[in-house]
């Protein structure tokens, strides 16, 4: 039988043009008849020679993650404002002024930036960490508005060094009494996915509670991160902004790649800190970011440690095969609170079999000198399966 071609890899998204968008916002705008949303529009011709420059940075490579989107400010508007400007610089653009989120409801904008500005159904409301982005912002998507706040936030803002890059999966959450329906929804919502929920008698968050959740509309504690979404309003402690966007995302049914701030590092793993091991929940704790599986290239050989439990050791070899693991991202502290731990291996650059890298831990020579090799396996689980199918049974 003649054997079939493999199928072609499939071809990159193309990204969405930004001087169509614009031709279509500025029809909608037309046909809507909402003037008082949009009180102040920016001369088509202006906003579409400025759409053809960012289609021009794309066609010659640049990745710009907010290319395709319409945004609008409140108040008087300023091109200059370092936000704004950093805003286009990513690839949006900038249509005019707003007076409401509604704009972006209706579909008239996807963001939409101010100093103050309700929700309302159909858009997530973004207030980061005083003294990120002195803005707030409205988007169509709490994955939209996440890569404005990252394009707004300057070079250097002050992160702490063991910032929290993920909500982890059962999150302790706090309450204060009852709301309407779609509070009452948002919180089934996220018990069945796996969080813990406790009511309190004030909206202070204290530090037993991942983050405290509010009906949307009421007040709650003033400079902390929150978003709101779905009925509720999601408030963290300062600088986890990550933690209620993974929440937020979740109850809009999102899921978001990138952690906010872009600080972490690349950590891959082999062994007992994979998920569903032993040692896995040091990660969470730590608010690593789970970011998926990856392959390394094949230089490198992995040992069985005689530990117990048993523990994986990874070397760098000459004739070596490709190893399965997992990465997750951690921020600097957090990867050296996790290096303390791991007495005996060393931090390393780990080679993958798309061509990155990022950090891992080596063993020694002489560990590995001890140890079983089982590279045959490929892979740490794959070896504790073989453990669990060979082991002697008992009478």
């Amino acid at each position: 039988m003649e054997t079939l071609p493999p199928e072609p890899a499939p071809l990159p998204p193309v990204p969405p043009s930004a001087h169509r968008q614009v031709l279509a916002a500025y029809d909608r705008i037309a046909e809507g008849g909402r003037p008082e949303l949009l009180p102040t529009l920016r001369p088509f011709e202006d906003v579409l020679v400025e759409a053809k420059a960012v289609d021009v940075r794309v066609r010659a490579g640049e990745s710009l993650p907010l290319v395709g989107l319409l945004a609008a400010v409140t108040g008087t508007l300023d091109l200059s404002d370092t936000a704004v400007r950093r805003l286009a610089d990513a690839g949006a653009i900038v249509l005019g002024t707003t007076t409401s989120a509604t704009a972006v409801a209706l579909g008239l904008t996807d963001l939409a930036i101010g100093t103050e500005m309700a929700a309302c159904e159909g858009t997530a409301v973004l207030t980061p960490t005083p003294g990120l982005v002195p803005r707030t912002v409205v988007a169509r998507s709490v994955a939209d508005g996440q890569q404005a706040l990252i394009a707004m936030t300057g070079p250097d803002p002050a992160w702490p060094a063991a910032v929290r890059l993920a909500v982890g999966e059962r999150p302790k959450l706090a309450i204060a009494g009852e709301g309407p329906d779609a509070f009452r929804k948002a919180v089934d919502d996220l018990l069945a996915a796996g969080a813990s929920v406790e009511t309190i008698d004030s909206t202070e968050l204290h530090g037993d509670h991942d983050a405290l959740l509010l009906p949307a509309g009421v007040a709650g504690p003033r400079g902390l991160p929150a978003v709101t979404v779905a009925g509720v309003t999601i408030v963290a402690r300062p600088f986890e902004d990550q933690v209620v966007l993974d929440l937020a995302a979740y109850l809009n049914v999102e899921q978001l790649k990138n952690p906010y701030p872009a600080t972490g590092i690349d950590l891959v793993v082999f062994g007992t800190h994979l998920r569903g091991q032993p040692l896995n929940a040091q990660l969470v704790a730590l608010g690593a970011r789970y970011r998926g599986q990856v392959l390394t290239s094949g230089r490198y050989r992995l040992y069985a440690l005689p530990s117990s439990p048993p523990k994986p050791g990874v070397r760098p070899v000459t004739h070596g095969a490709p190893l399965a693991g997992e990465r997750w991202t951690i921020s600097p502290a957090g990867l050296g609170s996790l290096r303390a731990g791991l007495p005996g291996l060393t931090l390393a650059e780990i080679e993958l079999a798309d061509g990155s890298t990022a950090a891992g831990f080596h063993c020694t020579a002489r560990a590995a000198a001890k140890a079983r090799d089982i590279t045959e396996f490929g892979d740490w689980r794959a070896y504790l399966r073989y453990l669990t199918a060979t082991r002697p049974m008992s009478c």
